[in-house]
């Protein structure tokens, strides 16, 4: 049963969980609210009792990739095209995104029905999944008939059959990134050379102080917010979620998020981060630090160190995404490949047809793209 607004919050109302009340802000406020480029209509789709985050993605171009294949597949690497050597291999990558351009139009892959998605750049699956996707999936298409029934950042890390039941139920495996894994359970990371060297020069960093979550205040907001904007919008991409102060008061107010952050003996904030957590599993999809001091100060290694810590005394599994791959794969990560799952069984033989063009490039060359250039 699917949801939307004031019937959505009166359901979440009487479910429990931290999860569940991040989502009914979203349903109160908007997304756009809390990211104007998280452009989506929030509702809930119910079953057995659990209710799943749905976003109905109407085809809007200036999205953010987390409820945006089109900014995912085309746009984003588009805005990255100057890290590509200049000469032919820039010039094929331009070619590639022209066609990936034209198919993605073809798809209609923006016109969408999301489910599962927190709106965060990496969501996690926590729950009865597997057993919700064949039931799930008839409501949608058949709620949904012109949209594609999408569910973002798969794996099979931590469930190796969830991926096969997917396929089970007639979804379409598209390779998405490749993202890495820190098992705080067993916390082989921990005897990486470079993470010892590295939590030793964390904790003679006596210039700064860790802030834990509730030692922040509402008079920090501002600043979480310009942190996270400097390294995420102005130094990577405006593709990335905008999020605003809203956002992160009401993150911060509700432990939405745990935030932690590193706190300079003047008093100034220079660096956070942001767990959203399900399960036993958790990611950062929210971090920041003062970009204008200078990179030997060592600010975005003392987050990460702060962060591996944390995740090896809870005996958590860290989702840390992707990018940076030397960086994580010299501190212990363990690299898997990412899927984005597609159901276009009720959709016209056309947008079926790009879609299978689509999943065969993306599995093809553009896993191998991903697995040997190590990203």
């Amino acid at each position: 049963m699917v949801h939307f607004y004031e019937a959505a919050r009166a359901r979440l109302v009487r479910q429990a969980g931290k999860n569940l009340a991040y989502w009914r802000g979203f349903l109160e406020e908007g997304p756009a609210a809390f990211a104007p480029n998280l452009q989506t209509r929030p509702g809930i789709v119910l079953h057995d009792g659990v209710a799943w985050p749905l976003c109905v993605n109407d085809g809007i171009s200036a999205n953010s990739y987390p409820c945006s294949l089109h900014t995912q597949y085309v746009r984003y690497p588009r805005a990255e095209l100057n890290l590509v050597p200049a000469g032919i291999q820039r010039l094929t990558a331009h070619l590639g995104l022209v066609g990936m351009d034209a198919l993605l139009r073809t798809a209609q892959a923006d016109r969408a029905v999301q489910w599962g998605s927190w709106l965060l750049s990496t969501n996690l699956h926590s729950g009865p999944l597997r057993e919700a996707v064949e039931p799930v999936t008839r409501t949608l298409a058949a709620s949904f008939p012109k949209h594609a029934v999408l569910v973002k950042n798969l794996h099979g890390f931590e469930d190796s059959d969830l991926l096969a039941a997917f396929a089970r139920a007639g979804y379409q495996l598209v390779t998405s990134r490749q993202i890495y894994f820190f098992d705080g359970r067993t916390k082989d990371f921990l005897t990486k050379s470079t993470v010892k060297r590295e939590l030793k020069e964390f904790a003679q960093a006596g210039d700064y102080r860790v802030v834990e979550h509730d030692q922040f205040t509402a008079a920090d907001v501002p600043r979480i917010t310009s942190l996270y904007r400097q390294l995420y919008v102005e130094k990577h991409s405006e593709l990335n979620p905008r999020y605003t102060e809203r956002f992160v008061a009401r993150a911060w107010s509700g432990r939405w998020l745990e935030f932690r952050g590193l706190r300079h003996v003047s008093g100034r904030l220079d660096g956070v981060f942001a767990c959203f957590t399900a399960g036993g599993t958790t990611s950062t999809p929210f971090i920041g630090y003062n970009t204008s001091l200078p990179a030997e100060l060592g600010l975005y290694r003392h987050l990460v160190s702060l962060l591996l810590r944390r995740v090896a005394e809870r005996g958590l599994v860290l989702n840390y995404s992707s990018g940076a791959g030397d960086f994580k794969r010299r501190r212990g990560g363990q690299p898997v490949i990412e899927f984005n799952a597609v159901y276009t069984r009720h959709l016209s033989p056309v947008r079926q047809a790009a879609f299978r063009v689509l999943a065969g490039l993306a599995n093809g060359p553009g896993r191998r793209f991903l697995e040997k250039n190590e990203i």
